[in-house]
C-alpha cells in the first residue's frame, strides 16, 4: 500500500524536526513495516516542460517527425514518433541523462545522444508510461506522448510544473494484515499521532442532510438482504443532479500517487474515500439499476461481465448486489458493466456496506481477483465506517456537483447488531503486564498510552479497558494484545534487553534413566545391536509362540487390525526383528529396552477416583541368533559381562522353547534369548554399593572338572550352591557340558563342571584339594543322591 505524506498532513501536524526517512523509520519500529521512502518525482530529475514551436517530416522515415522543443532558455531538435505531436503542445521533455523506461517497459536507462535514420535527436518527448506517469495521464492511444496542462511553465522541471513533490511510503501489506484500521491514510495518522503524542484532527463532515434523510427516506430505497451474516449493514443513498467530468487536480494526483488512476469526478470520490477512510464504496447509475436492491448469493451457473470486461463464471457460495433480479456488482470485490458510471450519469445509488470478510476473501480466491475493495474487506472492517464514508461521499459530491440532491436513503443493519452492547472490556493486571514487557511501565504511562489510541480506560492496579470499534474486528481481544499495544507505542528500542532470571538448579537426577544409559553403553560395547519395536503385538504370534494371550491388554484403536495387544514380554517382537534379518546375517546380536504391560494394576492413577493404571515395568530383552547351540553360550557371557560390570552376582536357569512352536512363527535359525527386569537390576545394583577393590590373589589357582550323575529334576544352581558352601578354598564353579544318554539310564543327567580352588595365604597342595573335594562328593550324594563320574 501507498501512503502520501501530503495527505497524512491533512489529520497531524508532524514536527518540523522529523524528516521523511525519520517518519519512516518510526512507521516501521512502532506499526507496519515501510519497505521503502521514495519522492513522488524522484524519478524526473532531468525531465522539463518544453513547446513544440516546429514539427517537420522526418526526411528519412514515414512514421517519425522532427521536432524543435522550446525550454526557455534553449531549442533542442528530436526525432519523435508521437502520434498526437502538435506544435503549440506542451510536452514532458527527457534532456540527455535522464532516465527513462523505453516504451514503458525493462529497467530504467540514461538517455544518450543518439542518430535516428540518418537525424540528430538531443533528447526525448516522452509517453507517461515512459516517466512512470500512467496513472496521471492515461494514453489515449499506444503511440500517444504526454499532453501537459497549458498553466505549466515552460523550462520547469516536470515535479515543480505538476507540484509532484510528495512523499510516498511504499508500507509491506503483510505487515498489517491483522489491522484493518490501518488500510487508510487516517488510520496511519491515528496510529502516528498515538506515537508521537499529537493531536488528531477529528474526521469530520460537514453533511447534515443525510443525517436527516436517513430516517425520513430510508424506505424509499427498497433494500432486500437474503443473509445478513454474510452482509451486517448495507447503506444506500439516492443522488441526483450528477454531472460527470473529471476530478480536481489534487485529488487526481493524490490517487495517482497512491496508485490509482483518475477516471472521472464520481469514480475518484468513492477512490480517494477508500484511501482516505478505510471504507470501499460503490456508485451504480441509477438509470441502470432502478430502486429496489438485493443482496444474495449467485445461482448455480450465473455469471457477470465485470468492470474490467471480463466475464465472471459465479459459484453459491459468492455474494452478489442485484437490481432485484440480476447481479450488477460481485459484493465487495468488484462492480459490474450493466451498471458503470458513464458521461451520461445524471444520477446515482451510493453504497456503502459492511461484508463478511470470510465470504468475500473465498470469493476473490476463487476468481483470482484481488482488489483494493475486496483486500479491506477481508480484512474485517468496523462497520461503523458505513456512515461516516458515505457522508464524506456526499460532501464531496456536493462540493464537485452544486446541483447534487439526495432523494432516498437507506440504512438496512443486522437485526439487533445496531443497538447491542458493546464488547465487554478488557481487564489487564499492569504487574503482569510489566513482568511481560520486561520493564517497568508506570500506570500513569501505560493509561496515557491506551487512551492516545482510542481506549477507554478505568480502573486502578487492574484497569478495564475498553476497545474503540476501529480495533475491536478480530484484532484486540485479550489482555496480551493489550499488552503489545502499550509496548509497541512505549517502543521496543527503550526496553532495555536482559536474559530472565532464575535460580540455577540442577536437575534431578533419574537414577532409572542413568541406569539404562549404562547398561546401553555395556550391551553395545559388547557388539550388541539396539532395536526399537513398536509396544503392540499379534495376537496369531502369540498362538504360535503357545503364550496365553487373554490376559494381555486389548487396544480400543490399534494402528494395524493384526496388532491388536499391549506386549508382556519383548521376546515376540524380537523374534520378529530375527526373522526379519535371518535370510541376511549368520549372526544376529540384538537388545531392546522398552515398557511391558501387565494386566495387574500399577502406581500410576488414572485420575482422581478412577484407579490406576496397569503395571508398565521395564525390561530388556537380549537375543543371540545363529547356526547351533553355542550361541546359548555367547549370549550368556554377554549377560555375565553385564552383571560384572554392574557388580551384580547372576545366578543362571536354562529353560528351552518349543522348537516347534519358533518355527511355525517363522524362526529359522537357532535363537537364545534373555529377558531381565530394570527395576529389579536396579535394586541389585544399588544394593551392591559401591565397588571395593582387593588385591589380586598371589598364589596360584587348582581347576579340578567334577561330573556327578543327577536325577533330571536337580536344578544345577542348587549343585553350584552346595559346592560353593562345602569348603572356603572352593572359589568358583562353571558348569560346561550337559549330558542325556542311554548309558545314565532314562531320568538322569550328566553336569560336568570347572571347579576353582584357592587361597590367599598358600599354594594349595593336591592333597589339601582332595580332602575338599571329598567333602564335596559326600555333600551332593547327600542332599541330592549324586554320583561323581569319572571322565
Amino acid at each position: 500500500m501507498f501512503v502520501s505524506l501530503d495527505w497524512l498532513k491533512d489529520f497531524i501536524n508532524i514536527p518540523k524536526n522529523i524528516t521523511p526517512e525519520k517518519l519512516g523509520e518510526i512507521l516501521t519500529l512502532h506499526t507496519v513495516e515501510v519497505e521503502e521512502v521514495k519522492n513522488s518525482g524522484e524519478n524526473l530529475d532531468k525531465i522539463a516542460v518544453g513547446k513544440l514551436i516546429k514539427i517537420e517530416k522526418h526526411p528519412n522515415a514515414d512514421k517519425l517527425k522532427l521536432a524543435t522543443v522550446d525550454l526557455g532558455t534553449e531549442e533542442k531538435g528530436v526525432v519523435c514518433g508521437g502520434s498526437n505531436l502538435r506544435e503549440g503542445m506542451l510536452v514532458a521533455f527527457a534532456k540527455i541523462g535522464a532516465k527513462i523506461k523505453w516504451h514503458g517497459q525493462g529497467d530504467l536507462m540514461e538517455l544518450t545522444p543518439a542518430i535516428i535514420r540518418g537525424e540528430k535527436s538531443e533528447g526525448m518527448i516522452c509517453a507517461s508510461g515512459e516517466i512512470g506517469l500512467e496513472s496521471l495521464f492515461p494514453a489515449n492511444d499506444e503511440g500517444g506522448v504526454v499532453d501537459l496542462p497549458q498553466n505549466c511553465k515552460v523550462g520547469e522541471s516536470l515535479a515543480k510544473a505538476l507540484k509532484l513533490n510528495d512523499v510516498i511510503y511504499d508500507i509491506d501489506n503483510k505487515s498489517m494484515t491483522h489491522r484493518p484500521d490501518l488500510w487508510s491514510h487516517y488510520g496511519i495518522a491515528r496510529d502516528l499521532a498515538a506515537i508521537l503524542n499529537l493531536k488528531l484532527k477529528k474526521y469530520n463532515t460537514n453533511v447534515r442532510e443525510l443525517d436527516t434523510n436517513i430516517h425520513e427516506l430510508k424506505n424509499q430505497i427498497n433494500v432486500k438482504i437474503r443473509d445478513s451474516k454474510l452482509c451486517p449493514r448495507y447503506m444506500a443513498v439516492s443522488i441526483e443532479g450528477i454531472k460527470i467530468k473529471p476530478s480536481p487536480e489534487k485529488m487526481q494526483k493524490r490517487l495517482a500517487t497512491c496508485g490509482m488512476r483518475p477516471i472521472n469526478n464520481i469514480v475518484d470520490i468513492t477512490n480517494y474515500v477508500m484511501l482516505e477512510l478505510g471504507q470501499p464504496t460503490h456508485a451504480f447509475d441509477a438509470k441502470k439499476l432502478g430502486t429496489k436492491i438485493g443482496v444474495r448469493t449467485a445461482k448455480p451457473g450465473e455469471k457477470l461481465i465485470t468492470l474490467d470486461k471480463e466475464e465472471r463464471k459465479l459459484d453459491d457460495e459468492m455474494l452478489l448486489i442485484t437490481d432485484g433480479e440480476n447481479p450488477i456488482a460481485i459484493a465487495g470485490v468488484m462492480g459490474g458493466g450493466n451498471s458503470e458510471i458513464d458521461d451520461n450519469t445524471t444520477s446515482i445509488i451510493l453504497e456503502a456496506a459492511n461484508f463478511d470478510a470470510v465470504s468475500i476473501r473465498k470469493t476473490s480466491q476463487k476468481l483470482g481477483l484481488r482488489t483494493d475493495a475486496s483486500q479491506r474487506f477481508e480484512k474485517s472492517l468496523d462497520p461503523n465506517l458505513c456512515e461516516l464514508a458515505i457522508n464524506r461521499i456526499v460532501e464531496l459530491i456536493k462540493d464537485s456537483c452544486p446541483k447534487a440532491k439526495i432523494n432516498a436513503v437507506t440504512d438496512a443493519w443486522e437485526s439487533g447488531i445496531r443497538n447491542q452492547e458493546s464488547s465487554k472490556p478488557i481487564k489487564l493486571d499492569l504487574e503482569w503486564a510489566n513482568q511481560k514487557i520486561g520493564t517497568e511501565i508506570s500506570k500513569q504511562k501505560a493509561v496515557d498510552i491506551l487512551e492516545r489510541l482510542g481506549f477507554e480506560v478505568s480502573g486502578s492496579k487492574i484497569l478495564s479497558v475498553k476497545v474503540p470499534s476501529w480495533r475491536a474486528t478480530k484484532d484486540i481481544s485479550t489482555p496480551e494484545d493489550l499488552v503489545e499495544e502499550i509496548a509497541r507505542i512505549y517502543g521496543y528500542g527503550s526496553i532495555k534487553p536482559a536474559m530472565p532470571l532464575a535460580a540455577m538448579q540442577a536437575p534431578k537426577i533419574n537414577e532409572e534413566l542413568e541406569f539404562v544409559n549404562k547398561i546401553k553403553d555395556i550391551l553395545s560395547a559388547a557388539g550388541m545391536s539396539e532395536v526399537y519395536n513398536y509396544p503392540f503385538v499379534n495376537e496369531k504370534q502369540l498362538n504360535e509362540l503357545k503364550v496365553e494371550s487373554q490376559k494381555f491388554i486389548k487396544l480400543a484403536n490399534p494402528l494395524t487390525a493384526d496388532c491388536t495387544l499391549l506386549r508382556q514380554s519383548l521376546l515376540p517382537n524380537i523374534l520378529q526383528n530375527v526373522i526379519t534379518n535371518q535370510r541376511n546375517y549368520d549372526e544376529i546380536k540384538l537388545f531392546e529396552i522398552g515398557s511391558v504391560f501387565m494386566s495387574e494394576e500399577g502406581n500410576l492413577s488414572k485420575g482422581t477416583g478412577k484407579g490406576n493404571l496397569p503395571d508398565q515395568p521395564k525390561k530388556i530383552g537380549l537375543a543371540y541368533a545363529g547356526g547351533n547351540k553355542s550361541n546359548f553360550y555367547k549370549l550368556k557371557g554377554v549377560v555375565e559381562n553385564l552383571a560384572a560390570r554392574l557388580g551384580i552376582i547372576f545366578n543362571f536357569k536354562i529353560e528351552e522353547f518349543d522348537k516347534n512352536s519358533s518355527k511355525q512363527a517363522g524362526v529359522k535359525t537357532e535363537v537364545s534369548f534373555c529377558e531381565l527386569d530394570i527395576r529389579e537390576l536396579l535394586q541389585a545394583y544399588k544394593k551392591a554399593g559401591v565397588k571395593k577393590y582387593a588385591a589380586k590373589n598371589k598364589f596360584p589357582y587348582l581347576i579340578r572338572d567334577m561330573a556327578f550323575v543327577v536325577d533330571e529334576k536337580i536344578l544345577y544352581n542348587d549343585i553350584k550352591k552346595e559346592i560353593l558352601a562345602a569348603d572356603g578354598m572352593v572359589e568358583e564353579v562353571e558348569v560346561f557340558d550337559v549330558y542325556r544318554g542311554e548309558k545314565l539310564g532314562p531320568g538322569k543327567k550328566n553336569l560336568a563342571m570347572h571347579v576353582t580352588f584357592g587361597s590367599a595365604e598358600k599354594t594349595l597342595t593336591g592333597e589339601e584339594v582332595d580332602k575338599v573335594q571329598d567333602r564335596i562328593v559326600k555333600a551332593l550324594k547327600d542332599e541330592f543322591s549324586a554320583t561323581l563320574r569319572n571322565f
